[in-house]
């Protein structure tokens, strides 16, 4: 009987053994950091970014397919703290923040750490908020939310190029031509079956975890790849992190696999902001064990 609770005990020991080692987060200081500037957008819509007369930069990316990150990765606090201050720019010389928020600041840095283990994959964040000021607490229930956005792998048109913008237009609640006070991001022509999606994961304090997608119009849930998301805070500095499978589990979840780039964005809203009133990252792309070091946006998500 000893014998049979000794090779038991065993048994289990290396089982909890293998599934500590399937299921731990990534010792997140072997995982190389990508510095990121988060800016702060106004009213730039998916029409005024790929508009020529708007954005001077809309012919490189229209004809030559240049990533908004090759351009502006270097220029985003700048273009942050005109847009925030109700200053023009762009070709059009465009004010594209009409009610600007005296003191709020441009942009936020953070970095990005994306790495997996084989079954999943994990996401972190880390940004120091801004100081806060006096503005309309638009989300009462939420302090701060982070949210990022994925296509399936070139799903999702031009979201190689400029990220999640494909899923923000002139027609939307607080932009330029709002349709109504409730019209969310969507994505043009957008179709869950062919892949034609954004697939969402959103952490929000105060609230539970959000894993949804964006097609026609945005859902807050449907999917079931996320496990989990959690979010710290410690002095001015925030760590939000997501696990989830590799694997589409739900609706709106998109499959990742080896051999693909795929296409992502996120925002972070800080000071109970709401809608567009948040600070957003330019388009970038990642991929599985797959180095790309022609593509100055792209992470390569290693096995840890």
């Amino acid at each position: 009987m000893q014998k049979k609770h000794a090779i038991l005990a065993a048994v289990m020991s290396i089982g909890a053994l293998v599934a500590g080692q399937s299921y731990a987060a990534p010792d997140w200081s072997k995982v190389q950091p990508r510095k990121v500037t988060l800016f702060y957008p106004g009213q730039a819509s998916y029409e005024w970014v790929m508009n020529v007369n708007d954005h001077s930069s809309a012919t490189d990316m229209t004809k030559k397919r240049r990533t908004c990150a090759k351009c502006h990765d270097s220029d985003a606090t700048e273009i942050g703290d005109k847009v925030v201050k109700g200053e023009a720019v762009g070709s059009s010389k465009s004010i594209i923040e009409p009610k600007p928020v005296a003191g709020k600041a441009g942009s936020v840095p953070a970095t990005v750490q994306i790495a997996h283990d084989g079954s999943k994959i994990y996401f972190r964040y880390e940004w120091a908020s801004p100081k806060a000021v006096s503005e309309p607490k638009m989300d009462s229930k939420n302090e701060v939310k982070l949210t990022m956005m994925f296509d399936g792998g070139g799903t999702v048109e031009d979201a190689e190029i400029n990220g999640c913008w494909g899923t923000c237009h002139n027609d939307l609640r607080s932009m330029k031509s709002p349709k109504d006070d409730k019209k969310t991001k969507y994505v043009k022509d957008g179709n869950v079956a062919t892949g034609k999606f954004m697939d969402l994961m959103q952490w929000r304090k105060g609230e539970k975890a959000v894993d949804g997608y964006v097609d026609t119009e945005r859902h807050m849930d449907g999917g079931k790849s996320l496990i989990k998301a959690d979010g710290k805070k410690s002095g001015n500095k925030w760590v939000v992190t997501f696990e989830r499978d590799l694997a589409g589990k739900g609706t709106g979840d998109h499959n990742i696999v080896a051999g693909k780039s795929y296409n992502f964005g996120f925002a972070v809203h800080e000071n109970f902001a709401g809608a567009r009133f948040h600070y957003v990252s330019l388009g970038y792309q990642f991929g599985l064990d797959k180095d790309n070091k022609e593509v100055k946006s792209y992470l390569n998500v290693q096995k840890q």
